[in-house]
């Protein structure tokens, strides 16, 4: 046959994920996504910090609650995780093990929501103020733990043709999309609008709610891709939550809620 007649392959990225390890000891292992998600606990206090004066919290609150928060939010991610992944554990001691199963998004946002309305009725302060301060998480955690998603080779899309497919290890059929790197991207478009909103916040809880529809939005466009995670009809068990939290969001979004203090001027 001759060569000029062949049909070109569309070729596509064909190197394969992070190495998920970055560095080992012996037995211990320092690993992308250990590093990842602590960055985003140190990145997102940072971010509290910043704008809890424009939010009205005073910094005693926020000093006060955020490890509460952070344990709660983990607390909350592993059992969601765990919840929707039963068959992965046969015992309390698998659950217990951070290094077996993951973490789930929606578990963390449930038990963060219930952490802040208790600390807000115990400080005496609005719950939606606080969830602004603290909202800032989701999308930070999608531009770092993403990565440490990418490295374990996990999360990732339906076969591609496309030029940015990438081998996973861990799915040898061929390029998947890589999904964890369009979160990332949206995660970074996210925290712009974010930002933007932040400066000219209206009503309690819009930062919050703006972060949460939009990264529930991309989850619905995102998990479509994933045809081999769908648990009800063409949902995936993302999707689900997702939909629901789209929906309370545009009613809160669109609805308004209590106007938002300005921030008080600095002393001299």
């Amino acid at each position: 046959m001759r060569s000029d007649l062949v049909t070109p392959k569309r070729r596509c990225y064909t190197g394969t994920a992070v190495d998920p390890v970055i560095i080992q000891f012996g037995g211990v292992a320092l690993r992308w996504y250990g590093v990842m998600l602590a960055t985003t606990i140190v990145v997102s206090v940072i971010v509290a910090s910043r704008y809890a004066r424009r939010f009205g919290v005073p910094s005693a609150v926020l000093d006060q609650t955020v490890f509460g928060f952070t344990v709660a939010a983990l607390v909350g991610a592993r059992l969601g995780y765990v919840v929707s992944h039963p068959s992965e554990f046969r015992n309390l001691v698998e659950i217990i093990r951070i290094d077996h199963g993951g973490l789930t998004s929606h578990g963390a946002i449930a038990a963060g929501l219930l952490y802040l309305a208790w600390a807000a009725r115990r400080h005496r302060i609005s719950v939606w103020a606080l969830a602004d301060l603290f909202g800032w998480p989701i999308p930070i955690g999608n531009v770092f733990v993403r990565f440490g998603n990418f490295a374990n080779g996990e999360l990732y899309g339906d076969p591609t043709t496309l030029p940015w497919g990438v081998r996973f290890p861990t799915a040898p059929d061929g390029p998947r999309h890589p999904l964890q790197i369009y979160e990332m991207l949206l995660a970074g478009v996210i925290l712009l609008g974010a930002r933007r909103i932040a400066a000219g916040r209206r009503f309690e809880g819009q930062v919050f709610w703006f972060i949460i529809v939009a990264t529930s939005l991309g989850r619905l466009v995102f998990d479509a891709l994933r045809s081999d995670a769908r648990a009800v009809g063409m949902l995936t068990l993302g999707q689900i939550p997702a939909l629901l939290l789209i929906a309370w969001g545009a009613v809160v979004l669109l609805r308004g809620g209590r106007p938002a203090p300005r921030p008080a001027p600095r002393t001299p």
